[in-house]
């Protein structure tokens, strides 16, 4: 999950400008927490299949939400300036996880990984 949130900060990193007008297609949070959920899940496939191919796996994402790449850059970029957005957008991904996996919630307890508040 790490390497998904990486690789999603560099490129909303590399390609903002300063301005954060909203684009012509935006995505709708709710939208976008499902896709970065399925970006979380393919990217924890990978780790356990290597051979599989990461990129070819997030453009199926994209294609199954029938939303482009451009897209996605565009709504992404422009709730990165808001970082209230920005957490919702995550935190509801996670419980997307949680809910298609409630194993991964049991274990994240059990492990002492609940939600701790930030300080």
């Amino acid at each position: 999950m790490k390497k998904i949130f990486v690789m999603v900060l560099f490129l909303a990193l590399f390609s903002c400008n300063n301005s954060a007008e909203k684009p012509k297609n935006l995505i709708s949070k709710e939208k976008l927490s499902e896709v970065i959920a399925d970006f979380a899940i393919y990217e924890q496939a990978y780790v356990i299949q290597p051979k599989m191919d990461l990129e070819d796996a997030n453009l199926f994402v994209l294609k199954k939400h029938n939303i482009s790449a451009r897209d996605f850059k565009d709504s992404y970029n422009y709730y990165i300036h808001d970082s209230k957005s920005l957490n919702e957008i995550y935190d509801n991904a996670k419980k997307i996880i949680l809910e298609k996996d409630p194993k991964m919630n049991e274990y994240l307890k059990k492990n002492k990984f609940e939600n701790k508040p930030e300080q």
